[in-house]
């Protein structure tokens, strides 16, 4: 089943931009003990190798560098970070042309929609700290019929993007889910370059 959610997630995340490994060692965790299972309530905090964001997780995650398949100089970090029946991705994007951020948004979000082949149940206009963003609500089904819901969160900073999301499958309890998406987006603190 693990397999399942790791195979919906990178299909999702795959799709937002057209574009696997250890945990990044410039990478901070509060907990010395981030690699052991978490209870939803011992979650740590995770700071980027860059430091350009934060967020709860329950254990640190996996970064991979990500080659674009069209330009193999253009390069991005995706964290993961994988449960029972849940996962998180994140995305960070840096040196990206945004000259009118909504239209980026709104191509990033049609993006995903589109290479999901799930439907979307919900699209909302958001920011964070002042950064105009996109929240994104979708169902999709697994070849193996397995069937998942996610949110997906997209902030334009500057000259950085994030993708970040957060996939459960459809047979885990609604509120349980939904307390585990809260956490985790309410955590997120964008920390733009100076």
């Amino acid at each position: 089943m693990r397999h399942t959610i790791i195979v919906a997630i990178l299909f999702l995340i795959a799709g937002s931009h057209g574009f696997a490994g250890q945990p990044d060692a410039n990478a901070q965790a509060n907990r010395s003990d981030a690699g052991s299972v978490q209870t939803e309530t011992e979650w740590i905090k995770f700071v980027s190798p860059e430091g350009r964001f934060s967020l709860l997780l329950p254990r640190m995650p996996k970064v991979d560098v990500v080659t674009d398949p069209t330009d193999p100089k253009l390069t991005h970090n995706r964290f993961s970070e994988l449960e029972d029946g849940y996962g998180f991705v994140i995305e960070a994007f840096d040196n990206v042309l945004i000259s009118v951020p909504e239209t980026y948004l709104d191509g990033a979000s049609k993006g995903i929609v589109d290479t999901i082949h799930g439907s979307l149940i919900r699209e909302n206009k958001i920011s964070l700290d002042g950064y105009p963003g996109r929240e994104l609500e979708f169902s999709l089904t697994a070849n193996d019929e397995t069937t998942f819901a996610g949110r997906t969160r997209l902030y334009a900073v500057g000259n950085s993007f994030y993708s970040m999301s957060f996939v459960w499958r459809t047979d885990i309890d609604k509120t349980q889910a939904s307390k585990i998406g809260d956490k985790y987006f309410s955590s997120i603190k964008i920390h733009p370059p100076k």
